[in-house]
């Protein structure tokens, strides 16, 4: 037992390391798009980092000195004469020179902020692109595109459960209409268009036909009202497309996860509920359970999150890539530097304000994580 419990914990590292490494890829994959777009303008980048912490490889090459350092998430490109507050000692921040960000014009500046976002989708793109040509894993974050009419799970007290639906039960029709075994996405949607409507299912179970009707409750999601049967259908993996489909379906997907991003990140700031978000425990605990799915599943989960990254740095608070390039485009309407304090005052207030949302999504996350645990001891000491 002991052996059992040295070896779980010892993989479960394992997919932890791999998973730090991944998250910190499309992180530092973020900032080589800053670097490249420096390097196309001439910009000077005195060191580039992939990775925070003690230094272990570095390695100058032309002007930039590259590392490799202890702490594998993330990474930085430091970009003279652009002078960031809370970014440690920079000792070329201030540099005016030729070669400096200070003096480029705008339009260069704005491509230098924008590089890495670009980066972010570019990676995206390719990735389910290319998850479509070899095939695509049963991922949740596919749902219910990749859903089968065979149920995997029905929440108890829900209108599924109250009608009698059952755990592999498979859905042959929908009010009459057929349902094909290879795409449920069709169900999925007529469920959620039913709110307070009521359906007619025809399951098949154990070789017998069933008549099973219910009424799907109406719920809000992302400011939506939508009908929630409470039930989950299997999943299934896509087969390989040919390379002209496989582009066009990983462009229209990739599309499809900004603008589901972009709903997230909308709901959040119109009506503060952050419930439907995870902060970065939940990002690492699923960046491992990805992992532990196989390659593919973890390959599609960067590009989702690379694509989180991207949506996330266009918001325009100073302390994000969108808002810096909101000050450069403020600086060049008024023709002038904004004052090192504002730009002080402005970055600690909005890096407060960050803290103290990821606090938040912290302690929400632990709460999520841990609550199937609390309930196990809740119940064994007679609580409910």
């Amino acid at each position: 037992m002991l052996t059992n419990t040295v070896t779980s914990i010892g993989t479960n590292l394992i997919f932890g390391l791999i998973a730090l490494v991944g998250i910190g890829f499309i992180i530092a994959f973020h900032e080589f798009g800053h670097f490249l777009f420096c390097k196309l303008f001439k910009i000077r980048t005195p060191s580039f980092s992939i990775g925070f912490g003690p230094r272990l490889i570095t390695k100058k090459i032309g002007d930039t000195e590259f590392a490799l350092s202890a702490i594998p998430v993330g990474g930085y490109v430091e970009i003279a004469g652009a002078a960031e507050v809370g970014q440690g000692e920079q000792l070329e921040a201030y540099s005016s020179d030729e070669h400096s960000f200070k003096n480029k014009p705008w339009y260069q500046k704005a491509l230098v902020m924008l590089g890495g976002i670009l980066f972010n989708l570019m990676f995206a793109y390719f990735t389910c692109s290319l998850l479509f040509m070899i095939g695509m894993p049963p991922s949740i974050m596919l749902y219910p595109r990749n859903a089968t009419p065979v149920v995997s799970q029905v929440v108890s007290d829900s209108p599924a459960a109250k009608a009698g639906l059952q755990v592999n039960d498979t859905i042959i029709s929908i009010n009459n209409q057929a349902i094909a075994e290879d795409n449920a996405q069709q169900l999925i949607e007529t469920l959620q268009a039913a709110a307070n409507t009521p359906v007619h299912l025809q399951v098949e179970r154990n070789g017998q036909q069933l008549g099973i009707d219910f009424t799907p409750e109406q719920k809000e999601f992302l400011g939506k009202k939508v009908g929630s049967s409470g039930i989950g259908l299997k999943m299934r993996s896509l087969p390989p497309v040919p390379f002209s489909k496989a582009i066009s379906e990983g462009i229209a997907l990739t599309n499809s996860i900004m603008k589901t991003t972009v709903s997230i990140f909308r709901h959040i700031f119109s009506s503060g509920d952050t419930s439907i978000v995870g902060g970065p425990i939940m990002i690492i605990s699923q960046s491992m359970k990805h992992t532990q799915l196989g390659f593919k599943n973890f390959l599609f989960f960067l590009a989702y999150l690379s694509v989180s990254l991207a949506i996330l740095n266009i918001i325009p608070l100073p302390i994000l890539d969108g808002g810096q390039l909101l000050v450069y485009t403020i600086e060049a309407i008024i023709g002038h530097s904004i004052p090192d304090r504002v730009r002080e005052y402005i970055h600690i207030a909005c890096w407060i304000g960050f803290l103290a949302l990821l606090i938040l999504l912290s302690a929400q996350d632990l709460k999520m994580i841990l609550k199937p645990y609390l309930e196990h001891i809740y119940s064994f000491f007679g609580y409910k």
